[in-house]
């Protein structure tokens, strides 16, 4: 069963968002990554992380997994992590101005938090994902 409603918005998100911010980052950073030393690459590879478990994730909505949901919630928290710490301790390229910090934090765990309230509330995911 395909995914509907406010499950197709999720899926999208999770399917194009994190690989295509992972593009981003790496286009911008893999020049320079020999200066920007092991903490970088650490960092390159945590976002690679969030970026296959939110891909999985949007796969596992898309087939009708059981355990999506579940899935999903891990990959959400995850991204509204990478996002903070992309925001205030990045060692990769950035263009964030000091006073929009907070604000573009607020918003990814806020971001997060309705998607994970959807999944575990909606009467839709229960019924789809059993």
């Amino acid at each position: 069963m395909k995914p509907f409603g406010w499950l197709l918005p999720l899926c999208l998100f999770l399917f194009v968002w994190e690989p295509r911010k992972l593009a981003g980052e790496l286009a911008g950073s893999l020049g320079t990554l020999s200066m920007r030393g092991p903490g970088a690459v650490a960092e390159l590879l945590a976002h690679a992380l969030v970026a296959a478990v939110a891909v999985s994730a949007a796969w596992a909505l898309w087939i009708g997994n059981p355990r999506a949901p579940a899935l999903a919630v891990i990959a959400l928290t995850a991204s509204a992590a990478a996002a903070v710490q992309s925001i205030y301790w990045s060692s990769l390229p950035g263009q964030i101005t000091p006073g929009d910090r907070l604000p573009l934090a607020v918003v990814a765990v806020l971001h997060a938090a309705g998607w994970i309230a959807y999944l575990r509330l909606s009467r839709r995911v229960r019924t789809t994902y059993g």
